[in-house]
C-alpha cells in the first residue's frame, strides 16, 4: 500500500482548525470559554432557568466542535456546569450519564470487538470481493458493499481500518499487473492501457519515469482514487441501516424515548424496516456518482456487456470468445484475491461459533416485538403480568438485554472447540490445544471499546434532562412556530441539509446529541409527527462525505498517496446533495408508513 510521509497522512492535521494548534493554545481557548461561560451564569439571576441551561449548551457545543479537549472531556462538561448554574444537582445528572440505551451500545461493541479479533471479518469481505472483483466499476460496487454490510454491525472506523489495507494489496496488484501489460503492448508497438481518453484529456502513450520508477498512467490513478473513497463512504452509509451501526442512531433512540416516552416504539427491528431501503438506495447512489466520476469507462463497458450479453441469447453460436487485455487483467486480479481468500484455511471453530451468534442476536433483535406477530419479549411479559400488574407488556426485555446476554456468552465460550482432543474429536497432530483461551477476554475489551463513545452518548443525555428540566426545550420548540403552516418536506430538507453540513465539522454523535433537544419540541410546535424530523436529522448526521475532519474513516484514506482533499471535496459535494434528497424522500414517502404511521401529525398523548 502507498503511503504518504506528510503529516496529513499520519493523521495529524485531521480534525478541526483549533486541534491543530500547539496544545497550550487549545488549553487557553478552553480556559477562556469556560471562564465566560462560568461570568455569563453567575451574571443571570436564580430564576432565569432556561438561559442558563442554554448557557451551559452553547458552551459545550463550541468545546465539541472546535475539539479543543477531547470529546470524551468535553462530554463532561454538563456534569460540572449544570449543578453550578443550578439546573441538576451532581446527582441527578451523573444518574443519566448510563442507561439501558448505553448497555445496548456496550454489548454490540463486545461483539464486534470478538468478530474482529477472529478475523471473521476479513474472510467476509475477500469472499465477496472475490465475487464481483471482476472489473474497475464491479470491484468498487464489491469495495463499497462489504464496508456497507460490515458496518451495519461494526464500528465505521473498524471497518475501514481492516477494509484500506485490502484494497492497498488490490491496488498493488493492479499495478504491477497493469505495467506487464503496458510493456507488453509497448513492445509489440501498441498503445498502452493508460493511452485511453479521460475527462477530455489524452493520457501519455507510455508512463513517465521519475527516479527510475514508473508512474501510474492517470486513468489507473484516476480509478484508485473513486475504489478507496468508497471504502469510507460505504462505511457511513452502512451504519445508518441498523439502530446499532452508529451512535447517532442511538442518541436518537434515547431521545425520543425522553421526550416522547409513550410514542410509536421504535426498536432494532422497526428502524432496520425503516432505514435499510434509505441505506440501500444511498450506497447505490453513492456507487453511480463514484463510479462515473471515476471509472465511467468501465460502467459503459459493462452496461454494453449486459446489452451483448442478452442480444446474443437470441443469437446461439454468436458469442465472442476472445479475450481483451483488460479482461486478462481483471482475470489475474480476481485469481490474487481468490488467493489471499485461500490463504484464510478452512473455517475454524470461533468463526463458525461468531457467525451463528451474530445470526441469533439480529433473529433475537428483529423477533422481539415484530408488527407482524407477537414477539418473544411479549410472550415472556404476558406470563410476568400476574406479578407486575399494570405494567405495558414490552417493558421487561429490550434490544439491551439482548445484547449483553450475547455479550456474556462471548467470555464463557472457548476459543477454540471443546470436543477437539477427546475421544470425540480427534486433533491435528502436533496441536497445542489451549483451553483457557474465550472467544472475548477483558485485555481486548478495555484496549479496544470505544469509552469516549459511550461518553459521549452520556453528555448527550446529561444536555436532554437540563434541557427540559428547565424549559429551555419548551421555549425552543414554540420559537419554531414562525413554520407552523410550511411545507413539511421542505422543513425536512432544510433540516437535512443543515444537519449534512454541521456533521462535516464536527462529531456526527455531537451533532446529533445537540439537535435532538431542539428537533422533538419543534415537533410539538408544528404538530408533526417527531420521527419525521428527528429521523431525518439523524440520519442526515452519517452523511459526512466532504472533509477528512467530519469522520476517522474520512481521515483514514488520506493514508493513500492518490488521495488530496480536493478529490474528496469534490467527490462529497455530490454525494451530499443526492444524499439529502433520497433521505428527504424516503422520510417523507414510504417509510414512515413502515414504523405503522399513517398520518404525519402530532399526539400530545405521546408525551
Amino acid at each position: 500500500m502507498a503511503v504518504k510521509t506528510s503529516k496529513l497522512a499520519l493523521g495529524e492535521e485531521n480534525g478541526t482548525v483549533l486541534k491543530t494548534c500547539a496544545p497550550k493554545w487549545r488549553t487557553v481557548f478552553t480556559a477562556l470559554v469556560v471562564l465566560v461561560a462560568v461570568i455569563v451564569i453567575s451574571a443571570l439571576e436564580e430564576t432565569q432557568q432556561k438561559e442558563r441551561a442554554g448557557v451551559v449548551i452553547a458552551t459545550t457545543a463550541l468545546l465539541w466542535c472546535t475539539e479543543a479537549m477531547p470529546l470524551m472531556i468535553t462530554a463532561l462538561m454538563p456534569a460540572v456546569l449544570f449543578p453550578f448554574a443550578g439546573v441538576l444537582d451532581t446527582k441527578q445528572v451523573s444518574a443519566v450519564y448510563w442507561n439501558y440505551i448505553s448497555m445496548l451500545m456496550f454489548g454490540t461493541f463486545l461483539m464486534a470487538e470478538s468478530v474482529e479479533s477472529c478475523g471473521l471479518h476479513r474472510r467476509i469481505a475477500l469472499a465477496i470481493l472475490s465475487l464481483l472483483g471482476r472489473s474497475e466499476a464491479l470491484l468498487m460496487l464489491g469495495s463499497m458493499l462489504v464496508a456497507w454490510k460490515l458496518s451495519m454491525f461494526m464500528s465505521n472506523t473498524a471497518t475501514t481500518a481492516m477494509m484500506l489495507p485490502i484494497i492497498g494489496a488490490i491496488i498493488e496488484s493492479l499495478r504491477i499487473i497493469q505495467r506487464e501489460i503496458e510493456r507488453k503492448n509497448a513492445a509489440q508497438g501498441d498503445m498502452p492501457l493508460g493511452d485511453v481518453k479521460h475527462n477530455g484529456a489524452v493520457a501519455d502513450s507510455l508512463p513517465d519515469k521519475e527516479e527510475g520508477e514508473q508512474k501510474d498512467s492517470p486513468q489507473f490513478t484516476w480509478f484508485c482514487k473513486g475504489l478507496i473513497l468508497s471504502i469510507p463512504y460505504g462505511a457511513s452509509i452502512g451504519g445508518i441501516a441498523t439502530l446499532t451501526g452508529t451512535p447517532p442512531n442511538l442518541v436518537f433512540k434515547a431521545m425520543y424515548e425522553k421526550f416522547f416516552p409513550h410514542g410509536p416504539t421504535v426498536d432494532f427491528g422497526k428502524w432496520m424496516a425503516f432505514c435499510y431501503p434509505i441505506s440501500l438506495m444511498l450506497v447505490l447512489v453513492g456507487w453511480h456518482v463514484l463510479v462515473l466520476m471515476y471509472a465511467r469507462y468501465s460502467y459503459f463497458d459493462m452496461v454494453k456487456q449486459i446489452f451483448k450479453y442478452f442480444g446474443n441469447l437470441f443469437r446461439p453460436g454468436s458469442f465472442n470468445t476472445d479475450e481483451t487485455d483488460n479482461q486478462r487483467k481483471w482475470k489475474q486480479v480476481n485469481q490474487e484475491i481468490k488467493k489471499k481468500y485461500r490463504a484464510l484455511g478452512p473455517l475454524r471453530f470461533p468463526e463458525i461459533v461468531l457467525f451463528c451468534l451474530v445470526i441469533v442476536l439480529v433473529l433475537l433483535w428483529l423477533l422481539r416485538d415484530p408488527a407482524f406477530l407477537k414477539g418473544w419479549s411479549i410472550v415472556h411479559a404476558e406470563k410476568m403480568v400476574e406479578q407486575h400488574a399494570g405494567e405495558e407488556t414490552h417493558a421487561y426485555l429490550k434490544d439491551a438485554w439482548i445484547a449483553i446476554v450475547v455479550g456474556i456468552l462471548l467470555f464463557n465460550i472457548p476459543k477454540e472447540n471443546p470436543l477437539e482432543g477427546t475421544w470425540l474429536w480427534r486433533a491435528p497432530p502436533g496441536k497445542k490445544i489451549q483451553r483457557s483461551e474465550k472467544l472475548l477476554d477483558m485485555e481486548t475489551v478495555m484496549l479496544k471499546t470505544p469509552w469516549d463513545v459511550l461518553l459521549l452518548l452520556g453528555g448527550g443525555y446529561a444536555i436532554a434532562e437540563g434541557c427540559e428540566k428547565s424549559g429551555l426545550s419548551l421555549w425552543l420548540g414554540e420559537s419554531f412556530g414562525f413554520l407552523v403552516g410550511q411545507n413539511n418536506v421542505l422543513i425536512a430538507l432544510v433540516i437535512c441539509l443543515l444537519v449534512a453540513c454541521l456533521t462535516e465539522v464536527a462529531s456526527n454523535t455531537a451533532s446529533t446529541t445537540l439537535l435532538m433537544p431542539i428537533l422533538a419540541p419543534m415537533s410539538k410546535t408544528l404538530k408533526v409527527n417527531p420521527l419525521f424530523l428527528m429521523a431525518s436529522g439523524t440520519i442526515s448526521a452519517s452523511l459526512a462525505f466532504c472533509l477528512p475532519s467530519a469522520t476517522g474513516p474520512n481521515a483514514m484514506v488520506f493514508t493513500f498517496k492518490e488521495i488530496r482533499v480536493i478529490d474528496m471535496l469534490r467527490t462529497g459535494v455530490f454525494m451530499n446533495l443526492l444524499s439529502v434528497l433520497v433521505v428527504v424522500l424516503g422520510v417523507s414517502t414510504w417509510t414512515l408508513s413502515i414504523l405503522g404511521i399513517t398520518e404525519n401529525v402530532y399526539e400530545p398523548s405521546w408525551e
